[in-house]
């Protein structure tokens, strides 16, 4: 069986693979897996750091705890709710291991009994490795988690162009470009400190939390449809129900709700923005409404404005998002009834053209939100809102 393939200098062991692992890897396993891997992948460009058999033989202890854990994750509970760090790090854990026993096999202090048991376990753990592995990468996190999503089509959506994105803009350059002459804006790098982004991928974390809390679910497509209604359910039941079963009864969103009132301990869990220091008022800023949207993939938030400032900072999941500037306002079809004002007839992922003519010349803006990115929505701003997958948001709404 030839194995030198391993150790060759196309394969990704190096900074490659330790990018994927830092990338991809529960935090409870990265600590222990980029420490490994780091001095190994060191002493294979340099002749002075000498592994000792010891040092492999706990290394392999290691990683063989973390397969473990990781298995653990993997056989647990329901299999769409794994998350795929834990399916990727499995595929970490095999690779090192099978360096780690290929590296202590040919150890200069290795036991002659333990270098032939080793072959054996190496060429056994060798069988695990997809063969399409070699000299690939993985794909991103925050691409597998809209896989599978049909995308739009741009002949169904005509005059739409992307929103603009920003990397953690300074206060000077959020105001200047985006709040004062209030254009939509995609803002990432600015959730990084948000101790949710990984907590609440974990319903465990959220049901320990807020599993006996009673709470608001929307029940149905959306609100403007005849089937939609209201049900209070608590947490837990809510998760159960519409969030993991396989066959829920209709489609449940824990929308447009002030959870973080009801429950302040998930407020450690994030952090008001900066940016909401800005008023159109002159004067000091107020607190900003905050809201939580949890729901299942296909959820939808029909096609409206807010009068407040809101910026939608997305934890986990995709959304996409259309909008539409208020000049556009003739365009969209607002329901005539005092109460949907705020609301468009016109579905824009399915516009119909002869019922809706004017939305023909509808000039919007489009963006996927992922994890971890926040989008800053201008009062008055017409904008409509899908989930492509599982998905939690938090809106920050001031004026």
């Amino acid at each position: 069986m030839d194995i030198t393939w391993l150790c060759a200098k196309d394969f990704p062991l190096s900074e490659a693979l330790l990018v994927d692992i830092e990338s991809n890897s529960p935090l409870e396993i990265k600590v222990h897996l980029t420490l490994i891997c780091r001095k190994l992948w060191a002493s294979m460009n340099s002749t002075k750091i000498i592994l000792t058999y010891k040092w492999l033989q706990d290394a392999i202890v290691t990683v063989e705890a973390c397969l473990d854990r990781t298995w653990e994750s993997l056989n647990s509970g329901c299999w769409k709710e794994v998350s795929i760090h834990y399916k990727y790090c499995y595929t970490f854990c095999t690779i090192i291991k099978s360096v780690l026993l290929l590296t202590q096999h040919k150890c200069k202090d290795a036991p002659t009994k333990s270098r032939i048991a080793q072959l054996k376990t190496f060429e056994d753990t060798i069988l695990q490795i997809d063969k399409e592995l070699k000299g690939k990468k993985c794909l991103k996190v925050e691409n597998l988690m809209t896989f599978g999503c049909r995308a739009l089509q741009r002949t169904e959506l005509p005059g739409l162009s992307l929103v603009l994105h920003y990397h953690q803009p300074s206060m000077e350059a959020f105001y200047k470009d985006i709040f004062h002459p209030k254009i939509p804006a995609v803002l990432k790098g600015c959730m990084e400190h948000w101790k949710a982004l990984e907590l609440w991928r974990n319903p465990e974390y959220l049901l320990k939390i807020a599993g006996v809390r009673t709470v608001p679910i929307e029940i149905g497509s959306h609100y403007t449809a005849e089937d939609w209604t209201q049900r209070l359910l608590t947490f837990s039941e809510f998760i159960v129900s519409y969030m993991t079963s396989d066959t829920p009864p209709k489609l449940g969103y824990l929308a447009q709700h002030e959870l973080f009132n009801q429950i302040p301990e998930l407020m450690d869990d994030i952090a008001v923005p900066d940016y909401c220091n800005f008023t159109d008022s002159g004067v000091d800023a107020k607190s900003p409404d905050i809201n939580a949207w949890l729901g299942p993939k296909g959820t939808i938030s029909p096609l409206h404005f807010d009068p407040k400032n809101n910026l939608l900072c997305q934890v986990f999941g995709h959304k996409e998002v259309i909008l539409f500037h208020p000049q556009q306002t003739s365009n969209l079809y607002p329901y005539k009834t005092k109460l949907l004002t705020n609301t468009a007839r016109v579905d824009p992922t399915k516009p119909d053209f002869q019922k809706w003519p004017k939305f023909e010349k509808a000039i919007g803006m489009t963006s996927t939100l992922g994890p971890g990115e926040m989008l800053f929505i201008p009062p008055g701003w017409w904008h409509h809102v899908t989930a492509l997958s599982q998905s939690f948001s938090v809106s920050f709404w001031w004026d």
